[in-house]
């Protein structure tokens, strides 16, 4: 049966009607659509490889240069006191040592690379040491220190107790150089390990540079979030849980562990004390890679300036690199109301150590929660701490 003339035209309105709809529908879309590529046009994307520039060549290289030059000098120093065990140049040995080790802190947390691929950091500063197998690669004259379980009898760390740990005063350890070769021949293989790591790891750096700073995308695997996430890493752990952290016990229920302290056989025979030194230092290693700080004083752009940058172009999101640099000053402010001597502190008055602790984990939740968020950068490693 045939639809009545009314009936049919009123299906064909409908229809048409449909028909206009939906074409309203798809060219608002398409509009909308235009529009917000149009907003995005006109905000500027950040230059992530600026702050890899700035890092590789104002910063990692040449730290990685500094630290070379330092360990060339402890080398000459370590020759002049195996050749010569006397106290002029055990003095002289003690501060290229601090110096170099100094030197370090700054470069520690940029393991990436070939210093990732040979386990560099392990084999630099691992502590606290094995004195057990320290002893029994002398007595072995072992050298090939390529295990992992040697990782904690060579390096700075080990190099503390070769000159610091040995004996209990300066005259008995010099002695034992004096009676035993094997003691420098363990103190040399030490120094030339280190610098045939340190060699490698800045040749490589030579022509990994471009590839490293082309990464600039936002991938896990790019170069600015690894090291981010590299940098995050050392100030959690290498920094706060290492050096401060465990030895004051606060992993270990209240329970001290003065002996894992960094250079613990420095301050334990009170040859000189240079743990708050080194935690000093690391600090501002710390804080300058954040802001962009090259060696000369000058800075670029950095985590600090991408910071910024995405506040500036949009003011509801926090603005982020004026609080880390505040807590940056208070963490350098309550380690500098610490005792010179790490394990005085933590035996006398482990409330100031634990002061420090906490303005540390300050900064780590800034940059492992705040910042990582902000940047829409993924946190690459797991721990347990609840950060």
């Amino acid at each position: 049966m045939g639809l009545s003339p009314t009936v049919f035209y009123f299906r064909i309105m409908k229809y048409l009607k449909s028909i206009f709809c939906f074409s309203l529908i798809v060219l608002t879309i398409l509009a909308c659509s235009k529009d917000s590529e149009d907003e995005i046009d006109q905000v500027p994307q950040f230059d992530r490889s600026s702050i890899l520039k700035n890092y590789t060549d104002n910063i990692i290289i040449p730290r990685y240069n500094d630290f070379e030059s330092e360990l060339d000098k402890l080398k000459i120093a370590v020759d002049d006191f195996t050749q010569s065990p006397n106290t002029s140049n055990f003095d002289q040995l003690h501060d290229k040592w601090l110096s170099a080790y100094k030197k370090w802190q700054h470069i520690e947390m940029f393991n990436i690379g070939k210093a990732e691929e040979i386990n560099y950091l392990n084999t630099i500063n691992t502590y606290p040491v094995d004195e057990l197998r320290i002893n029994e690669n002398i007595n072995s004259q072992k050298k090939e220190l390529i295990n992992s379980n040697d990782w904690s009898c060579q390096g700075l760390s080990g190099v503390d107790y070769m000159l610091h740990g040995i004996g209990v005063s300066k005259d008995e350890i010099i002695q034992k150089y004096k009676d035993d070769s094997n003691y420098g021949d363990y103190l040399e293989n030490l120094i030339t390990i280190m610098a045939s790591n340190t060699a490698d790891v800045i040749q490589d750096w030579s022509t990994y540079r471009n590839t490293f700073v082309q990464s600039s995308g936002n991938s896990n695997t790019s170069s600015l979030n690894m090291l981010t996430n590299d940098f995050i890493y050392y100030f959690e752990k290498g920094l706060r849980t290492n050096k401060v952290a465990i030895p004051v016990g606060y992993f270990s229920g209240g329970n001290i562990l003065p002996e894992k302290i960094e250079a613990y056989y420095s301050s334990k025979n009170s040859f000189n004390q240079v743990s708050k030194d080194l935690a000093k230092e690391a600090l501002i290693a710390s804080e300058n890679l954040f802001i962009g700080k090259s060696s000369n004083g000058s800075t670029g752009a950095s985590l600090k300036t991408y910071l910024d940058y995405l506040h500036s172009n949009d003011v509801t999101k926090e603005n982020l690199s004026p609080i880390i640099i505040n807590n940056f000053q208070k963490a350098n402010d309550a380690l500098d109301q610490l005792n010179e001597n790490f394990i005085d502190q933590i035996n006398t008055d482990k409330s100031k150590m634990l002061n420090t602790f906490d303005k540390l984990q300050a900064i780590v939740v800034n940059l492992k929660t705040d910042m990582l968020s902000l940047l829409s950068i993924q946190v690459d490693y797991i721990d347990a701490d609840g950060d």
